[in-house]
């Protein structure tokens, strides 16, 4: 689905959130992630009697801060962790620890894609760096998103998205204009903050009819609306980019 838009403005930045944005939400990995994973962390490292307990509170504060990290410092913060938390924790305790394999494998159609982009890449996530390139290397499609392209929430703290700061310093720090991006994400709270600041958004929904479901059971509160106004373009997956903004593929770029 395609909104009515004026598509002269040249492209040169695709800015790719990476977790259910680069793989498809119904995949189960970020429920693997932010589920049991993340509890038994809070227990085993943070001094939580229970997983139930842990739980509760990590959500309170992600659906506030849409990022487990700063979810976690803020809690700290605010008195409510029995020991310190900083952000190698989770980035150590997600890469040794997750399954990456069994749920994560590449893709050969988005690998193709990406490689034939005339565009700068850009990956923005609120996940920690360490972890954010293990799952771009679990998909194959590290080798397209250099180092200095590449923003994980350590680079944005104290901020990270929605807020507009984090945008900012990622749109400074590629060199580029809001209008001349286009924000790739699976969430409402992060679209409607790149709408605002004048990007181009491309909503990625999920393949199946679960997905919904599965974004709300994962971010609170956060899961797709096709018709919010702050959305561009919706696809369900993003191999579906290139076939439904071909555009993009050209010499010069445009969102059309």
């Amino acid at each position: 689905m395609k909104r009515s838009l004026d598509d002269a403005q040249p492209i040169t930045t695709l800015v790719f959130d990476i977790d259910d944005t680069l793989y498809d939400v119904g995949t189960g990995f970020t429920a693997h992630r932010n589920g049991p994973s993340v509890s038994r962390l809070m227990v085993e490292k943070l001094g939580f009697k229970t997983e139930e307990a842990a739980m509760a509170l990590r959500n309170e504060y992600f659906e506030k801060y849409h990022s487990t990290v700063k979810a976690l410092k803020m809690a700290e913060k605010d008195g409510r962790l029995p020991a310190p938390f900083e952000a190698p924790m989770l980035a150590e305790w997600w890469t040794d620890t997750l399954d990456f394999k069994a749920f994560l494998s590449p893709d050969a159609s988005l690998i193709e894609d990406l490689a034939a982009s005339p565009l700068r890449l850009v990956a923005f996530t609120n996940g920690p760096r360490r972890y954010a390139l293990k799952v771009l290397d679990a998909l194959g499609v590290r080798a397209f998103f250099p180092d200095d392209q590449v923003f994980a929430v350590e680079d944005m703290m104290p901020h990270c998205k929605p807020e507009a700061e984090a945008f900012r310093k990622v749109l400074e720090a590629v060199g580029a204009s809001p209008e001349e991006c286009v924000m790739l994400e699976d969430s409402m709270k992060n679209i409607r903050a790149a709408k605002k600041l004048g990007m181009r958004t491309v909503l990625v929904s999920g393949s199946g009819s679960g997905d919904a479901a599965s974004s709300e059971a994962t971010k609170p509160g956060d899961a797709p609306v096709a018709s919010d106004t702050a959305v561009d373009v919706v696809i369900a997956t993003i191999g579906e980019l290139r076939t439904t903004l071909p555009r993009l593929w050209e010499s010069p770029s445009v969102f059309g």
